[in-house]
């Protein structure tokens, strides 16, 4: 019988519907309508503040907290509110995307991390270019930078793909991803203790050790995408190479920014010498490097081509061509990010 299907067959089933013969489908019986809510709520998608409103009236995310794998927040400006109603609830997700939010802050960031650090394997943030003409009614996104992003990075050693883009992070965002970090004494509980013998064991344990302990970090982390990060050099991607970082990592997305030496002859020298790894080069026809280069616009046919002939000779290259900086639009094609109902 149908109803005695998998749960997730359902989810596959679902996928394919539309809105009506979602809705519809929810009410043929008790099991069709906890596979559509368990559907609803696992990819949830928030776009709006009212949303929020209704997802808070209804008391909706904290019913449903253990349903929510994966958070996607689309140019929303978040409200002290919201960020506690998504910390209080979201503590098992997968995958969370922030896409161009107003008012994200470190301690925003750092907390989210922490209260989901043993599940997450996928974190992507994307920031508005802060040289982008936005209307006069729109909103400012936070600018994605080194100190917004540093602190959570050790509540990341779960993660398999991390997605920076339209962000203004610099090589000192990749050094802090490639060091040894210490392990985070905040919140410790020894393992069969849960009082203390006396106040001096208490202070023992609040006083960090002398000598710090630290771990490789990140060692799951497979895929690292930097689109649209202007900032970045070739030292610091090379240091993403280093025979003692990141054991897993196995494909890299990167701007083509000849202003920082992320050229033709350093890809070339990637592909050479990394030939187990993945590398996906954009190349932007943009007027961004007008006034300090104005040879890229005038080179770009000749630049689009030779990385081509790259992307032909090394099977690990592959090349990418943009007249412009991604749009809405295409920026949640390329997270995949799909919702079969949405409150608004």
């Amino acid at each position: 019988m149908a109803s005695s299907l998998p749960n997730e067959i359902y989810l596959s089933i679902f996928s394919h519907l539309s809105i009506p013969d979602l809705l519809a489908a929810s009410l043929v019986c008790h099991k069709w309508h906890v596979s559509f809510i368990s559907f609803l709520f696992s990819n949830l998608f928030i776009k709006s503040s009212r949303q929020f409103f209704l997802l808070n009236k209804y008391r909706l995310l904290n019913r449903h907290s253990n349903l929510i794998l994966s958070l996607t927040l689309f140019k929303l400006h978040l409200s002290p509110q919201d960020k506690q109603l998504i910390l209080s609830t979201c503590k098992k997700l997968n995958k969370l995307t922030l896409i161009k939010c107003h008012n994200i802050d470190s301690n925003f960031l750092k907390d989210i991390l922490r209260n989901n650090k043993d599940s997450i394997e996928i974190f992507n943030i994307w920031g508005e270019r802060s040289n982008n003409n936005n209307s006069r009614n729109e909103i400012n996104s936070t600018e994605i930078n080194d100190e917004l992003l540093s602190p959570m990075l050790e509540f990341c050693g779960n993660l398999r793909e991390l997605r920076i883009c339209g962000a203004e992070i610099t090589d000192n965002f990749l050094n802090r991803l490639t060091s040894d970090e210490e392990i985070s004494t905040e919140n410790i509980i020894i393992p069969g203790e849960s009082t203390f013998d006396s106040q001096q064991d208490k202070d023992k344990l609040e006083t960090p050790p002398t000598s710090p302990i630290s771990t490789k970090t990140y060692p799951y982390l497979r895929s690292l995408d930097l689109t649209e990060c202007f900032n970045l050099t070739a030292f610091g991607i090379a240091e993403l190479f280093s025979p003692r970082n990141l054991p897993s990592f196995h494909s890299l997305t990167l701007q083509h920014n000849p202003q920082n030496e992320l050229d033709l002859e350093f890809f070339e020298f990637l592909a050479d010498n990394f030939k187990f790894h993945s590398f996906n080069i954009i190349i932007l026809n943009s007027k961004r490097f007008d006034e300090k280069n104005k040879k890229v616009l005038h080179t770009f046919a000749r630049i689009t081509k030779d990385l081509e002939v790259l992307g032909t000779k090394k099977d690990n290259v592959h090349v990418i061509k943009r007249e412009k900086e991604m749009i809405d639009s295409e920026i949640l094609n390329f997270f995949q990010i799909s919702s079969p109902f949405i409150y608004s």
